[in-house]
Parts: structure tokens; C-alpha cells; sequence
């Protein structure tokens, strides 16, 4: 089980950063996605005075996020040197070195993860570092594992930059992410919150939607 936060200012040309892909957002609502109550108007027009009223946004995006949208594939990073690898360039390595290696996934988890028998795994060869030869990791922060000291620096000076917050796809449960709520909290910013079902910081909240992110961000303008 992984956990992955971005995060992102409204840019000074008043776009959203991050494009939502609408074949991915149609593919995975219907894998991933838990119901929810149809679109509120009077809730979007909320969201939109928030968005308005914001001269420097930050938004916190979770796995919510990721399963609506065309977020591009994680960056496979050495343990050893800290080199980064895109994607891309490492499924062509691991295509040369697993050529006659095909399978059939057992189960699709929600984060996107696929379940693999023991056999499969074990037959499978996983390509080193290009650069210095060491172990390679996707480049995210797995659940139970700990953020660098410099990313909690850095998010917490944007959050000290910041005059509203707002969560979009994240329930908030791990305090990896909840503990900027905490520090927007302590500043006194306005914190609103897109994301279905609870989570762990509704009460602090000035505004909560329970919908889906593909439907509702597309509706707002962030100018």
C-alpha cells in the first residue's frame, strides 16, 4: 500500500496544473471510484467563491486525484545515488531483460497495483541502477515509510506562502499529509475539501464536497 501527495499552486495564468484526462478519468471511474451524490450547484458555487477569493491557492492532491485523472507514471528512483529514471525509459530495460516474460494479472488494487503470483515475481528481473548499479525504487512515499526532512521543509514553506488550502482526493488518513492541515490550521487559512466519504480533518474544513474530482474540478474556473 503506497501513499502519494502533489502539491500545486494555481498558476499566475489562472490554470490548473496537472490536465485531467478525460479517457483516463471514463476508464478508472468505474474501477475505483466509490459512489457518490450527484453535483450540488449551490456546493460548486462555494467551491468557486473559495477558488475566487484565494490569491495564493495551494491544492493537496491524494490518490483520489490520481484515480480520475492522467497522472503520469512514477519515477523508478536509486536507493544508492538518488538518480531518476523516467518511466518510460525504464520499461524498454525491463522489456530487454524479461523478453520471453508475460502474465496475467490476479487482481487490480485500487491505487492502480496488480497482484502477481509468488512464481511471477520470482521470474521477473528487475534492472539496477543505470548510473551506479544500485536498487531502484518507485519514487513515492510507501505506507509506514517517512518523508525526507527537505519535502517537509519545502511543503510546509508553501504552506507559509499559502492563503487558502485546499485537499482534493485525499481522506487525509495519513499523517504524512494531515499534519500540513494541521499547520494550515495554526495559520488560520481557509481549508476546503473535495474528496468522497470522510476524512480525517472534516471539522476543520470550511467547506467539504463529496464528489468526484474529474466532474467537479472541470467546473470551476481558477482565475
Amino acid at each position: 500500500m503506497k501513499m502519494s501527495c502533489r502539491l500545486t499552486f494555481r498558476s499566475p495564468k489562472g490554470r490548473w496544473m496537472g490536465a485531467l484526462s478525460g479517457q483516463s478519468f471514463r476508464r478508472s471511474v468505474g474501477l475505483f471510484v466509490p459512489p457518490s451524490p450527484p453535483l450540488d450547484p449551490e456546493k460548486i458555487r462555494e467551491l468557486q467563491r473559495f477558488v475566487t477569493l484565494s490569491k495564493k491557492l495551494l491544492v493537496m492532491t491524494g490518490a483520489g486525484i490520481s484515480t480520475e485523472s492522467g497522472i503520469p507514471d512514477y519515477r523508478v528512483l536509486c536507493l544508492e545515488c538518488g538518480e531518476q529514471t523516467p518511466r518510460g525509459v525504464l520499461q524498454e530495460r525491463f522489456r530487454a531483460l524479461n523478453p520471453t516474460w508475460s502474465a496475467e494479472a490476479q487482481g487490480v488494487a485500487p491505487d492502480g497495483d496488480v497482484f502477481l503470483s509468488e512464481e511471477q515475481v520470482q521470474s521477473f528481473q528487475v534492472p539496477a541502477c543505470a548510473r551506479c548499479g544500485g536498487p531502484l525504487k518507485p519514487d513515492v512515499v510507501f505506507f509506514g515509510g517517512t518523508v525526507s526532512p527537505d519535502k517537509v521543509d519545502f511543503v510546509h514553506r508553501r504552506v507559509g506562502e499559502a492563503d487558502s488550502l485546499l485537499v482534493v482526493g485525499s481522506s487525509l488518513q495519513v499523517y504524512s499529509g494531515y499534519r500540513f492541515i494541521l499547520t494550515a490550521r495554526d495559520k488560520k487559512l481557509p481549508i476546503a475539501i473535495v474528496n468522497i466519504g470522510p476524512t480525517r480533518s472534516d471539522d476543520l474544513a470550511c467547506l467539504k464536497l463529496n464528489s468526484r474530482c474529474g466532474e467537479l474540478l472541470p467546473l470551476i474556473d481558477p482565475h
